[in-house]
């Protein structure tokens, strides 16, 4: 778990090995959200925003609905799991 502190929120960022193909999930949590965001991570290192899959949403603390970009220990995590997965795809 990682957290970074933006505009007086703490966000959380979980690295999960999820449900797609070849792409791992950043979930991020905030203090005062009432959703979770998600980030998909592809083998790259790339981020694609996840908020329009069931179960996850926009940032309701932001008024662009953006969630924060996650840590860069996280996205090196999420980018090993996912190339990991592509090599069992």
């Amino acid at each position: 778990m990682y957290s970074i502190n933006r505009h007086g929120h703490t966000y959380l960022y979980q690295v999960d090995y999820g449900e797609e193909l070849a792409v791992a999930r950043i979930i991020v949590r905030s203090d005062a959200a009432g959703t979770e965001g998600l980030f998909l991570v592809k083998q790259d290192g790339s981020l694609e925003p996840g908020d329009d899959l069931d179960g996850f949403g926009a940032n309701t603390l932001r008024h662009d609905g953006i969630w924060p970009d996650p840590p860069a220990e996280a996205i090196r995590d999420a980018r090993i799991i996912a190339k990991q997965k592509a090599l069992t795809a």
